[in-house]
């Protein structure tokens, strides 16, 4: 695609400054900040949503970005994107309704990579103004799709995040249609990461988390940080992560291991190595605004030349924070008078207590109660001495949001990072470990693990209703199980491109520990960490010679993404299911093994006893005892409706307790879930049922003391498939819905 020119007529921007004594204090050697001015509005959803659109201000004016000389009160404005030049020109009217949502400065201060939606535009694109020539070149991306949080990578490159989709390619090597994620929560396309060469070529996009991924920043050492938005069920955070420019290595870098502030921290800017300034907040309901806090990643080790070894000493596990702003919430509470909220920061030096250039904004700054009170939050550019607590007003148009102030100054590009892609694993990624009883979350007895189960997660993209069941967990797909070698090391071979979580697993398949988050690795990418969450401020010490992982192979677990079991035909076994769907996969178990003794016309059973939910202000109410049955309950309990679910998956999951807590409603008599999510071995219904061995083949042993309910019962036993599939609902996530319940989808 051509790129197109068009003239702004912006005069050429001096170098900078070098400061002295008519310019004295931190903004002393920056002649000019760069501002992005944007129409207020209180329409940003949780810290993570990125397709806000107002085109204008009351008044009429709409986004620009702005500089100021000198970066005081006093300072001349100059408007830098859209001028009056560009909208009165040929190509203008497409940026009379220009909204910016992100920009970045290049390396040598000349260009500005920009995200914009104009008025002929239904989405957030790439544009790169050249100040010297006063030029805008169009990026050309997919006009389909958002493009927003750009920043500058060496060799004039810019990353982004994007809705745009990774191409897939089937188990033969061909490209397929997918569809990018949606969250847990608003149902939003979830943004990834990816990169394009400046001349908008060689565009690349990273593998996919399940939720998003935003706020790109740049640091010394080549890396990026980021916030990733890590969902697995009961964890709901966004947490700080580095990666590779080429999307490889995807590490931790803060808030993962206790060392959060808050429940999400973003908008990380560097300090220094290791050491960053971000803000600490609530996932939502806050305009992606909260406290400031300065991070430390641990000690800085150095060459023998003095030159920073970034990292080496650096780990999430070594993590500090010191809180810049302590009164400033960092939930969900609206903020006070005077406190307020802040958008973003910018670190000017690396005092022990710095100087940064904030935007703030006073009053509640909580999205429901300025809705009430038909409010916007108002940020302005403020200078924050860190040592006194104190804010200077620099720029603040109390229509607009001023935000994302930055130096209009030259800095040094960071080396440039080596891509490590492995051509030899095709269109898989290589996953593993060197000692799987390396770990810091449990405490494994030798022999005590089989292998490392691998799922993959997806979500109502695939075509579900919002919820894949009342646990609120994401889709899961079985891709099976890595033995360990005597050493402790694994390998798997797995689709690349797609969310994967892990489990440590036992003889009998059943979890023993997760890893709570979904990662992923692209095409050809290595990802072999030193144990199971072992220890980050330490190394992995194996025996000498080759792992023994390596020399058995690794476990091929891309091939199971193409198995056919969308029809549910014949008899599932343990290799071969993929995943659980309730309705076809559980019921008919339940129907031949149980409802003759359980279900809603059988007696009551001693001990199982039943409950009622009852919406206190209509009196409505809704009963459910101990029924194995498909019978589908209408769970509407007053003005609450939690769904239509068979006795069975309510029996065993029970019913959605965020709707139950946000509904008001009461529950009563003896409540009790019969299977918890990823937790087989500790599920009431598996100890009852007392599985047998499945790995590395299934016999009759049994995981606990007893021959079983069943047998005891004096009736016929299910099968160690059947035993596996009870397992699988379980560590999975109990979810009624998986890829099976669409059997007219594709696999992928």
């Amino acid at each position: 695609m051509k790129i197109k020119h068009l003239l702004l007529g912006v005069s050429l921007l001096g170098a900078p400054a070098c400061g002295g004594e008519d310019n004295p204090g931190p903004l002393g050697n920056i002649d000019s900040l760069v501002v992005l001015q944007r129409p207020a509005r209180n329409d940003m959803g949780d810290i993570f949503q990125y397709t806000s659109y107002v085109p204008r201000a009351p008044s009429g004016a709409g986004a620009r970005l702005v500089k100021l000389t000198p970066p005081t009160a006093d300072g001349t404005k100059e408007t830098l994107f859209p001028t009056d030049a560009l909208m009165s020109g040929p190509d203008g009217a497409m940026f009379q309704d220009v909204d910016i949502s992100g920009y970045d400065i290049s390396f040598d201060a000349n260009e500005i990579v920009i995200s914009a939606r104009t008025s002929t535009t239904s989405h957030y694109g790439l544009y790169v103004l050249t100040l010297s020539s006063g030029e805008v070149d169009v990026v050309p991306t997919d006009p389909g799709r958002d493009y927003v949080s750009p920043i500058w990578l060496p060799g004039n490159k810019i990353m982004f995040t994007t809705n745009s989709v990774v191409t897939e390619l089937d188990a033969a090597g061909q490209p397929f249609e997918s569809k990018q994620h949606v969250d847990e929560y608003e149902r939003g396309t979830t943004l990834q990461v990816g990169r394009i060469n400046r001349d908008g070529t060689l565009e690349e996009l990273g593998p996919r988390n399940l939720s998003h991924r935003t706020f790109p920043t740049l640091v010394s050492d080549g890396r990026i940080m980021l916030t990733q938005w890590d969902h697995l069920g009961p964890e709901n955070a966004g947490h700080l992560m580095y990666m590779n420019p080429d999307f490889t290595d995807l590490r931790e870098g803060f808030g993962k291991e206790g060392t959060g502030a808050s429940n999400s921290t973003l908008k990380a800017q560097e300090v220094s190595a290791g050491r960053y300034i971000a803000i600490a907040t609530s996932r939502d309901r806050t305009i992606q605004s909260g406290a400031l806090i300065d991070i430390r990643l641990g000690t800085v080790a150095t060459d023998d030349d003095g030159n920073v070894s970034a990292g080496s000493q650096q780990t999430e596990a070594r993590a500090t924070y010191h809180l810049l702003t302590p009164d400033v919430p960092r939930d969900r509470v609206p903020s006070a008078e005077t406190v307020g909220r802040y958008y973003d920061a910018f670190p000017l030096n690396a005092k022990d207590k710095p100087d940064i250039v904030v935007s703030w904004s006073d009053g509640p700054v909580e999205s429901g109660v300025l809705g009430a009170a038909g409010l916007s939050a108002n940020f302005g550019i403020y200078l924050f001495d860190s040592a006194r607590g104190t804010r200077l007003p620099i720029l603040d148009d109390p229509e607009m949001w001023d935000i994302f102030a930055r130096p209009l100054q030259t800095r040094t590009a960071p080396p440039v990072i080596a891509s490590a892609i492995d051509n030899e694993l095709g269109n898989a990624a290589l996953i593993g470990s060197l000692n799987a009883y390396d770990t810091t979350i449990a405490q494994f007895a030798q022999g005590q693990i089989y292998g490392i189960r691998a799922m993959e997660g997806f979500s109502s993209e695939e075509g579900f209703p919002e919820m894949f069941g009342t646990t609120m967990f994401e889709g899961q797909a079985n891709l099976g199980v890595a033995p360990l070698a005597n050493d402790g090391s694994w390998l798997a071979k797995v689709p690349a491109n797609v969310p994967l979580h892990l489990q440590a697993v036992d003889k009998f398949g059943m979890s023993i520990q997760n890893e709570p988050v979904w990662f992923s690795a692209r095409k050809g990418e290595a990802r072999v960490c030193g144990g199971c969450h072992e220890d980050r401020a330490l190394t992995t010490v194996v025996n000498p010679g080759q792992l023994q992982a390596f020399a058995i192979g690794a476990t091929d677990m891309q091939s199971t993404r193409s198995r056919d079991q969308r029809q549910q035909l014949g008899t599932l076994t343990r290799d071969t299911i993929t995943g659980v769907a309730w309705d076809v996969a559980m019921q008919p178990v339940f129907n031949t093994a149980c409802v003759e003794c359980h279900s809603d016309t059988s007696p009551a059973i001693a001990g199982l006893g039943g409950y009622t939910i009852t919406d206190p202000v209509t009196g409505d109410f809704v009963t459910i005892g101990f029924d194995l049955t498909g019978r589908m309950l209408n769970l509407q309990a007053g003005s609450i409706d939690l769904g239509q679910w068979p006795a069975s998956y309510i029996t065993m999951a029970g019913p959605d307790m965020e709707a139950i807590e946000e509904g008001n409603l009461v529950i009563s008599g003896t409540f009790k879930t019969y299977m918890n999510p990823q937790d087989a071995r500790g599920s009431a219904v598996i100890k009852k049922l007392n599985p047998v061995v499945q790995f590395p083949a299934q016999t009759s042993e049994r995981a606990f003391a007893g021959t079983g309910h069943l047998a005891e019962q004096g009736r016929t036993d299910i099968t160690a498939d059947q035993y596996y599939l009870f397992i699988l609902a379980a560590d999975m996530g109990v979810n009624f819905y998986a890829r099976e319940n669409n059997p007219g989808l594709a696999i992928y």
